[in-house]
C-alpha cells in the first residue's frame, strides 16, 4: 500500500524563460529554425503570459492546480510559480489564489529547482512539478497524476534497486496522435534510415516519446547532488535534443564515458529504456564524480489524456493552433 505523507504536497509551476543577449539569440534562433523546420521558437519572451482564448497561457495551468482536490479539500498546501513577478502580477490577479506565491525567475529549470529545493521545501516533503505552457491540463488531470505518483514515490525501486524519490514523465506518440492540437509536431522523417519515424519524438526500441511536462519528488539526501549540480538540466535537454549543439553534447558525454552501445541506439533512434536510464546515471556519476548508488528515478509513461501534457507551446505557430481549438 502507498505510504501516507503527513504533510500535504506542494505544487511548483515552472514558467521561467531565457533572456539571452542579442548575439546569443541570433545564434540560438539559427539552431532552432534548423531543428524545427523553420518554426520560430519563443526566445526572450514571456510566452506563459501570451493570451490564449481570453486568458494567459499559464492561468489555465494555475487554475487546474489550484482547483485540484483530495477528499473534498485543496490537494496542494501551497502553490509556487517561477516567472517574472512584475509581468505576472500585472497580468494575473493573484489575490484570487490564496495559497499562491510568485517567485522571481533567474536561471534555468535546474537553477529554479535548486533555489526551491534549498529554500522552500524540507526533507520528506512531497513536491509535484508542472510546466506553465500546458494549458490543456485540468484539475482532474492533476488529481489523477498525483495519485499515480503517490503510488510510486518511496514505494517502488528503479532498475538498479534504489528507492524512487524522483519521477519524470514521458508521453508516447501513439497516446497523443489522435488528440494532438499540434499536427506540425507529428511529422515523419521522409528519407534516410530513419524514414517513417517521427521527427520530434525520441525513438525508443518499441515506442517513440516526448517528455511529458510533469514530474514529482520527495526531498531526500539522495537527490541533493542531482539538484546541487543542476543535473535536471541534462534530463530536460533531452526534449530539446533536436538542436545540434545539445545533441552533440549528449553524444560527447556518452562517448567520454564509453557508453558506445547507447550512442549506437541514439543514432539509430532505437533506445532501450533500461539501458538508457543506466547510461544517464553512469554519465552523471563519471562526469560529475558523484555517487548515485542511493538515487532512484522512475520514467513514468502518461497514458490518460496524454496530449494534455505533451502539447506545450514553444512558438507563435503553436499558440495559433491552440487558439483555433480553444475558440471552437
Amino acid at each position: 500500500m502507498p505510504k501516507e505523507n503527513k504533510q500535504k504536497p506542494i505544487a511548483l509551476i515552472l514558467a521561467g524563460f531565457d533572456k539571452p543577449d542579442r548575439k546569443t539569440i541570433i545564434k540560438r534562433k539559427k539552431q532552432l529554425i534548423q531543428a524545427y523546420d523553420g518554426d520560430v521558437i519563443f526566445i526572450g519572451k514571456n510566452k506563459f503570459l501570451q493570451t490564449l482564448a481570453g486568458k494567459p497561457v499559464i492561468q489555465y495551468v494555475l487554475d487546474a492546480v489550484y482547483h485540484a482536490e483530495k477528499h473534498g479539500k485543496p490537494l496542494y498546501d501551497k502553490i509556487y510559480v517561477y516567472n517574472d513577478i512584475q509581468n505576472f502580477t500585472d497580468t494575473i490577479d493573484t489575490k484570487k489564489y490564496k495559497n499562491l506565491t510568485v517567485l522571481q525567475m533567474k536561471q534555468s529549470v535546474g537553477g529554479h529547482l535548486k533555489d526551491f529545493y534549498y529554500n522552500y521545501i524540507g526533507y520528506g516533503q512531497r513536491l509535484d512539478i508542472f510546466f506553465g505552457d500546458t494549458p490543456r491540463i485540468t484539475a482532474q488531470d492533476v488529481e489523477w497524476i498525483n495519485r499515480e505518483y503517490d503510488a510510486i514515490l518511496e514505494n517502488t525501486k528503479d532498475y538498479r534497486g534504489a528507492t524512487v524519490h524522483l519521477i519524470y514523465s514521458i508521453v508516447e506518440y501513439q497516446d497523443i496522435a489522435a488528440d494532438s492540437w499540434l499536427p506540425h509536431r507529428l511529422k515523419m522523417i521522409k528519407r534516410s534510415e530513419h524514414k517513417g519515424r517521427h521527427k520530434y519524438f525520441v525513438g525508443f526500441d518499441t515506442f517513440e516519446a516526448r517528455i511529458g511536462n510533469s514530474a514529482a519528488i520527495i526531498k531526500h539526501p539522495s537527490l541533493d547532488p542531482i539538484v546541487e549540480y543542476l543535473i535536471i538540466d541534462f534530463f530536460y535537454s533531452l526534449r530539446k535534443a533536436l538542436s545540434p549543439n545539445i545533441f552533440s553534447k549528449i553524444i560527447y558525454y556518452l562517448w567520454k564515458t564509453k557508453n558506445f552501445d547507447v550512442i549506437r541506439q541514439v543514432k539509430q533512434r532505437c533506445l532501450e529504456e533500461e539501458k538508457f536510464y543506466r547510461a544517464v546515471i553512469d554519465v552523471i556519476e563519471r562526469v560529475y564524480k558523484l555517487d548515485l548508488s542511493h538515487f532512484g528515478g522512475y520514467i513514468y509513461h502518461i497514458k490518460k489524456n496524454a496530449a494534455h501534457w505533451e502539447n506545450d507551446i514553444d512558438s507563435p505557430r503553436d499558440l495559433k493552433a491552440f487558439s483555433l481549438h480553444m475558440v471552437k
